[in-house]
């Protein structure tokens, strides 16, 4: 039977890199090139660099929170970390979500069960099992319109894993 850490590490995994109800990262941006993550179907939309940008900033954050390390100041709001990585080359954006979410794992393998009973901040009434979990799903759903944006600018194929 898994206990909350297996289900945490799990939803993580398949985040990460194990497809299973839905294609993993890993999978989602294989063989993407630089200009088919910039492509935009209309200014009003994000592009898949954008929507990665996006998921390290608060990926990263969070992260930092859960170790009790420092965050700088937010500048802007949530529609600036869209922007957060646009100075990096292509390579180095997907290594820095890689990163992170390796990150991730062995942060939850190491933690303690007790850790995830904690309020997020003196402020929240929400515990980091909750947290890790909205985190994971945030995840889940931003790489589903990741696949969308595929689908969409033809980048796509069903024998990636979704059809």
């Amino acid at each position: 039977m898994m206990n909350r850490k297996d289900v945490l590490l799990e939803q993580f995994l398949c985040c990460h890199k194990k497809s299973h109800w839905f294609v993993s990262f890993e999978k989602a941006v294989a063989g993407l090139t630089p200009e088919q993550a910039l492509w935009k179907k209309s200014d009003c939309e994000n592009s898949i660099w954008e929507i990665i940008s996006h998921l390290v900033f608060w990926n990263q954050r969070f992260l930092n929170r859960f170790k009790n390390g420092e965050n700088p100041k937010l500048e802007g709001n949530n529609d600036s970390t869209f922007t957060y990585l646009k100075e990096y080359e292509w390579e180095q954006v997907l290594q820095k979500f890689n990163q992170v979410m390796t990150d991730w794992i062995e942060t939850v393998l190491k933690s303690e069960d007790s850790k995830f009973d904690e309020y997020i901040s003196e402020q929240s009434k929400e515990t980091w099992l909750e947290s890790l979990s909205s985190i994971t799903l945030h995840n889940a759903y931003h790489i589903g319109q990741i696949v969308t944006i595929r689908k969409m600018q033809g980048s796509w194929s069903k024998e990636q894993g979704v059809s």
